[in-house]
């Protein structure tokens, strides 16, 4: 209750600036508790304020984030399950934790077509490279057209790093855009 009275507080915030999309989460599972209970809580939540943000026109982005929707399967599962077109993915190409049936290039393309907004950045949380021209691939093959953001967490001085990786995010978008 107090979660989705919240959701309700932040879409009323959202209507107010103007946007027309929400990031939330699904939060970390509780110790003792199984991924299945978590994603039915998150289900329990979700659909009750996707109907609030739907007469606001705003739609809920769920980022695949630590704990409950760490992996592609339980996000598409909740997708599948609050079944609403103001439900979405808020996707972090670096968040998803790999499984034995799924990498974490796997699980971003299981994840574009529920895609509303994405998170860039060029390393994953293990410090290894993100092939991004490989996710730029993804991305085009899916027809994604949603919002993107840089999110910078390198070692190099934000001041220097953040300019590359905007740099890089340009030229990726111009070599795969169908526009």
């Amino acid at each position: 209750r107090k979660v989705l009275e919240d959701i309700k507080k932040w879409v009323d915030v959202t209507e107010l600036l103007g946007a027309s999309h929400l990031r939330i989460f699904g939060g970390p599972l509780p110790h003792g508790t199984t991924m299945k209970q978590g994603a039915d809580w998150v289900v329990e939540t979700m659909k009750p304020a996707c109907d609030y943000a739907a007469r606001k026109g705003i739609t809920l982005g769920i980022e695949d984030h630590n704990g409950v929707t760490q992996n592609a399967e339980v996000c598409l599962e909740i997708m599948h399950r609050v079944n609403s077109p103001y439900a979405g993915i808020n996707l972090d190409i670096t968040n998803f934790v790999a499984t034995p049936n799924a990498d974490p290039y796997a699980q971003i393309k299981a994840c574009l077509p529920y895609a509303t907004h994405s998170h860039i950045r060029d390393h994953f949380a293990d410090g290894s490279p993100v092939d991004m021209d490989r996710v730029w691939r993804l991305f085009g093959e899916a027809g994604y057209k949603g919002y993107m953001s840089a999110e910078y967490e390198g070692k190099e001085d934000a001041m220097t790093g953040v300019p590359k990786l905007m740099d890089k995010i340009k030229a990726l978008c111009r070599k795969y855009s169908t526009v």
